[in-house]
């Protein structure tokens, strides 16, 4: 690693490249999970028509997606350990019967552009390592404050109607934590088991531990602030928060149109979609199992399932996909348009990763959605994850899991892709493009205005305590 602010050599790379035992070295290995070329055929036939499923299309209205982008941003060049987290989060809702008005003779209308979507745009600022706050109205440690500002942030309501704890308090109640949730005082001198009863403590209440008297929050349930690094910050903390945040947005969107009769109704003609698969990793992980039986409990009261599911932009199935299109169009194959291909564990551990050796299934403690290759009718390679037909993640349910037949939205999800597509980035889609054009801030010069913004704050502030 070199030293702060030293350049490295343009031609280092030429000595490792030119030593023959670099070269030899490089000849004994073989990449594991590759599309054989002589496969290309079998591959073709595991993508089935999209006419040949048994369910049809229905008429999507809206589409809501959320999307998020995170920021570790120095405060001071005097002190390079001192950084502050910024997350930022936009939420959109497109009409899609207003999109077809949109574009006239290839050109985007930029007059009708501005009323096709409503937008909201939210920041979430953490301090880093080496930072703490100060007007919580009593001296915070740096991990004490980073939960101060996740709970705070949590407290707000994205669409002015219900907060954030109170989703998280709602998934939990009805995806099956009867009354209480328990987990470690978050103080790490601690750890005693706390129980937070979610009948009788408001999602917003503050409450102390009763061995050591820390201040305990219902956000503490997702231990997002476990993910803390005392050498290098909380670059992971923004990651795991930025995961949770996207989830709670959708299921806090659900909940308005839930409330509101004359949004109810509007639900099943109203795709959610999450911007990468239907999962949640690290710490929250566990979050994911009580909002696949809370959703399964939403659709019990609607008369059609949930149009919900994710977009994977990067991973290794997109990877795979990408390769396996490569491989085929140089041998003069192509893949059926508008086919998919569910990708069951026996597919995903011959040619894209290894079996897992804690758990029978991929993502059993992780994912809530299925994975599905989708070919589209003008050929854009989507990777979608799809709310699980069921809500019990055992054999039984598995079964179910993998059959094609068991997700009845799947030509309506299809379908809206052939709509919704979009030549603006790589097989996108509009809505997530443009809700990623809010979230995130351009590296040049956007993020450069954000970190100015974040030293004059920060310095001014210094200022006055001084």
């Amino acid at each position: 690693m070199p030293y702060q602010n030293q350049i490295a050599s343009k031609i280092a790379h030429e000595r490792v490249v030119n030593l023959p035992e670099v070269a030899q070295k490089l000849k004994t290995f073989k990449i594991v999970y590759d599309c054989p070329p002589e496969e290309t055929g079998s591959f073709s036939a595991m993508f089935e028509s999209v006419g040949s499923l048994s369910s049809s299309p229905r008429e999507i209205r809206y589409v809501f997606t959320v999307d998020s982008s995170q920021y570790d941003l120095p405060v001071n060049d005097a002190i390079p350990s001192a950084k502050v987290g910024i997350a930022t989060f936009s939420g959109l809702v497109v009409d899609l019967r207003e999109r077809s008005s949109l574009v006239k003779n290839g050109f985007i209308d930029p007059l009708k552009f501005n009323d096709l979507y409503e937008s909201s745009f939210m920041v979430f600022v953490t301090p880093s390592h080496n930072v703490v706050v100060t007007d919580a109205g009593r001296r915070l440690d740096n991990l004490q404050s980073i939960r101060w500002e996740i709970f705070n942030f949590l407290k707000r309501s994205p669409f002015k109607e219900i907060s954030y704890l109170e989703t998280l308090r709602t998934v939990l109640l009805e995806g099956g934590a009867e009354t209480k949730a328990d987990f470690n005082c978050p103080n790490p001198d601690c750890r005693t088991r706390v129980e937070w009863n979610l009948t009788s403590n408001k999602p917003d209440a503050v409450l102390e531990c009763p061995n050591c008297g820390e201040q305990i929050y219902l956000s503490d349930w997702l231990r997002i602030h476990e993910a803390i690094d005392l050498e290098f910050g909380t670059g992971s903390i923004l990651t795991r928060f930025s995961q949770v945040v996207e989830h709670l947005t959708v299921l806090n969107f659900i909940q308005i149109m839930m409330k509101i009769p004359v949004l109810k109704k509007d639900l099943t003609r109203t795709a959610l979609i999450i911007d990468g698969p239907l999962a949640l990793f690290g710490e929250p992980a566990r979050l994911h199992r009580y909002i696949l039986r809370y959703l399964e409990k939403v659709q019990r009261t609607l008369d059609q399932p949930l149009v919900y599911f994710g977009l994977q932009k990067t991973g290794r199935v997109k990877d795979h996909f990408t390769l396996l299109a490569n491989q085929m169009e140089k041998q003069g194959k192509e893949i059926k348009p508008n086919s998919y291909c569910l990708v069951s564990d026996d597919y995903r551990f011959k040619y894209i990763q290894r079996r897992p050796s804690s758990n029978k299934y991929f993502g059993q403690e992780v994912l809530y959605g299925q994975d599905f290759m989708f070919y589209s009718a003008d050929r854009k390679k989507y990777v979608v994850s799809v709310l699980y037909p069921t809500d019990e993640k055992n054999d039984a349910g598995y079964k179910k899991i993998f059959d094609g037949n068991s997700y009845p939205v799947l030509p309506t999800i299809f379908n809206l892709l052939n709509q919704i597509g979009t030549d603006a980035y790589e097989d996108a889609v509009l809505p997530v493009a443009l809700a990623h054009r809010y979230a995130a801030v351009s590296l040049d010069p956007g993020t450069k205005i954000l970190e100015i913004f974040v030293r004059q704050h920060t310095g001014s502030q210094q200022k006055e305590m001084m």
